[in-house]
């Protein structure tokens, strides 16, 4: 049965596009993983992930198997995502570093507790496990949680210390983390007082700055820096396009499908994603070319329904957000830009929408905001408005 699995697994990576020493590498770790899985009790032989995230973190630390056996928890990681994926199963998630088996029991009734009776997606979820299980880490080291002992002064500190290492904005998302964790802890019965008033609201003016956006010329730049007589910067192109000009979030963009795109409308159909909506989006015409290019003359032949695939091994199979940031952040740094990232395109849409005339609402629907005090910001940019509203100065004339 392994020697067969192997070997549809060797098959499945060349037919992919790994180069010949990656498909011996992965086969190794394949073979060991197969090795100590048949060691393993029969109703825990199964190929999933919880038994992958059992041999990476409990087998090779401690691992005294024969040769060849790779070791190195990435490309171990790598070799064992490729095979969860050939075998229609879910590829890992990135793992937080192990608590105690107290801490984990409550961080996983914590999280039901978010899935079931709060309704809240999965990345939202990992950072509040992420932030409650860092603090109860702290609180309670290796011992036992005990709710009783959680008091207003670890709060504090906890909150105050991780101000000093984190943005604003990333220690305002621990602290709701914790508050909801409370509320948790009172839904359960198990926190008499209520002491989310106790987690310190740190201070973050989300309108304070201006939002950073590219000029027209630097937009050029941009453009300029994509090698559109290749495949794949046919690819990295049409992506760029649909977060500078329809303003989509870099996990929207990995996200969207062939039938996405009614071309005899010129829409765009957005599935639900971060605000839960499903949107359509007029297609502007040179977003519509960069993505016709692509379709005809760079996507690869593949079974898969995803508008944007990888070209580099595993060849033909979905892009994620990850290869969408890594185009973009190559990009800027081929167009000499001094900034990087995919969030840049998306405000250098709203900033051009508003610059062109356009009414916040409209902004907000196309931004898909959930409410117009997020698209507030950008009446910012809108310099010859706010020139026409400024108070002149007292004393002299302008």
């Amino acid at each position: 049965m392994s020697e067969q699995l192997l070997g549809d697994f060797r098959s499945y990576l060349a037919a992919r596009g790994h180069t010949p020493g990656t498909q011996h590498q992965y086969a190794a770790v394949a073979a060991h993983f197969l090795a100590w899985l048949g060691e393993q009790p029969p109703d825990r032989q199964q190929i999933d992930a919880p038994a992958v995230q059992v041999f990476l973190y409990e087998h090779l630390p401690a691992c005294r198997c024969p040769p060849p056996n790779p070791k190195h928890r990435k490309s171990v990681r790598a070799a064992l995502n490729r095979l969860l994926v050939m075998g229609g199963e879910t590829r890992l998630r990135p793992r937080s570093p192990p608590s105690s088996p107290s801490i984990e029991a409550m961080v996983a009734r914590f999280d039901t507790y978010l899935r079931d009776v709060c309704g809240l997606a999965d990345a939202t979820r990992w950072y509040r496990r992420r932030y409650v299980r860092a603090f109860l880490a702290g609180q309670f080291g290796d011992g036992p949680v005990t709710v009783g002992r959680i008091a207003p002064d670890a709060l504090i500190r906890f909150v105050t210390e991780q101000a000093h290492l984190q943005r604003p904005g990333s220690v305002g998302v621990l602290a709701y983390s914790l508050r909801s964790f409370l509320r948790f802890l009172q839904f359960e019965g198990e926190l008499p007082a209520d002491l989310t008033g106790a987690v310190p609201t740190p201070p973050h003016w989300s309108l304070a700055p201006l939002p950073p956006s590219l000029s027209a010329a630097e937009l050029a730049r941009l453009w300029g820096a994509f090698d559109r007589a290749t495949a794949l910067g046919r690819r990295d192109y049409a992506m760029a396009r649909c977060l500078a000009d329809l303003g989509l979030r870099c996990q929207e963009v990995a996200a969207l499908r062939l039938d996405d795109i009614d071309w005899r409308t010129g829409v765009l159909h957005l599935r639900p994603g971060k605000s839960r909506q499903a949107a359509q989006l007029p297609l502007p015409a040179p977003t519509g070319a960069a993505l016709a290019d692509y379709l005809r003359h760079g996507r690869p032949t593949t079974p898969s329904r995803a508008l944007f695939v990888q070209h580099r091994a595993p060849v033909g199979e979905v892009a994620a957000k990850t290869t969408v940031r890594g185009a973009i952040r190559r990009a800027f740094a081929r167009a000499g830009l001094p900034w990087s990232g995919t969030h840049i395109l998306r405000h250098t849409a709203a900033a051009r929408m508003v610059q062109g005339g356009s009414s916040l609402k409209l902004v907000a629907d196309v931004l898909r905001h959930r409410s117009i005090d997020t698209t507030a910001i950008y009446a910012k940019v809108d310099l010859p408005n706010l020139s026409r509203v400024a108070l002149p100065w007292p004393g002299r004339s302008l």
